[in-house]
Order: C-alpha cells, then structure tokens, then sequence
C-alpha cells in the first residue's frame, strides 16, 4: 500500500527503543540482496509488497499450537494494538494518530473490554460508596473478601 484507505500518509515518529527493534529487523531478518535493496521495511523475497494474506499461515499455525480452536486473523491485531493502547492508559487522541482511525468510532470498533477491566471498573464504583464520605459512607458494604465471587 502506497498509502491509506482515506488516501493518506501518516508519519510516526519512534522511540529509540522501536527504532533497535526495527534496526535489527532490518540487520537479521532481510537476508536476500533484493529485500537488503528495497526501499520496504518487510519485503517479500524478491524486494516487493508481500501478499495480503501473509500473516494467515502464522496466525494458523499459532492457533493450532495454542488448540485455540478459533482462527485468528489479521484483524485480530488491530484490536490486539488498540487494547494494549488502552491497557497502558495512551490517550485516544494518541492512540488514532498512530492507527490512522479517523474517529472514535472506528477506534471502538476495533476495541475489545476484557473481564479484568470490567472488575476494576466496578471496584471502582463500589469503592466510591464505601469511601469514607461517598454517598452511602460504606456502612453497608462488606469489606473485600468477605463474599465469594458469585458473578465471574
């Protein structure tokens, strides 16, 4: 891709530990004098464009290794990157300049809440009761660990 679906193309600017990564992507992994010439970061052999299923084999083969019994797909990484985004609290502004998303809905759309974030967003709430001056004081909450876990 030459650039985007909205025709664009975006900048990123690295941190230095990114561009190691890459430095050493680019000093290990292309071992062909083709992809060593090419102007792409991740060519094929032959210096070009991969094809757009490059990934499907791999993501296979880790599915079947994991006995997922699931297919994962390319996809799969987009909610991958925006809920680690999200895990390390990167603003949503930030995070959109670096997916290319140009909403937040797209961002949505490509975001997935797992059940740790759903429990600490509830201890929350309920923390804001039994807090000493919340609304109910916590007079009637019990302290942590006094009922087992009845909804997981």
């Amino acid at each position: 891709m030459r650039t985007t679906k909205q025709k664009r193309r975006y900048g990123i600017n690295l941190p230095d530990e990114a561009m190691a990564i890459l430095r050493w992507h680019v000093e290990t992994q292309l071992r062909m004098p083709e992809q060593r010439d090419s102007d792409l970061l991740f060519p094929a052999i032959t210096g070009g464009f991969r094809a757009p299923c490059v990934l499907n084999k791999p993501l296979a083969e880790v599915a079947e290794d994991m006995k997922l019994g699931k297919k994962i797909t390319p996809r799969a990484l987009r909610r991958t990157a925006s809920d680690l985004h999200r895990n390390a609290e990167i603003d949503d502004v930030v995070t959109r300049s670096i997916t290319g998303w140009l909403t937040p809905a797209m961002q949505e759309h490509y975001s997935s809440v797992n059940g740790g974030e759903q429990r600490k967003a509830i201890a929350r709430v309920i923390r804001i009761f039994s807090a000493p001056g919340g609304e109910h004081g916590g007079e009637h909450l019990p302290a942590s660990g006094e009922q087992t876990k009845k909804a997981s």
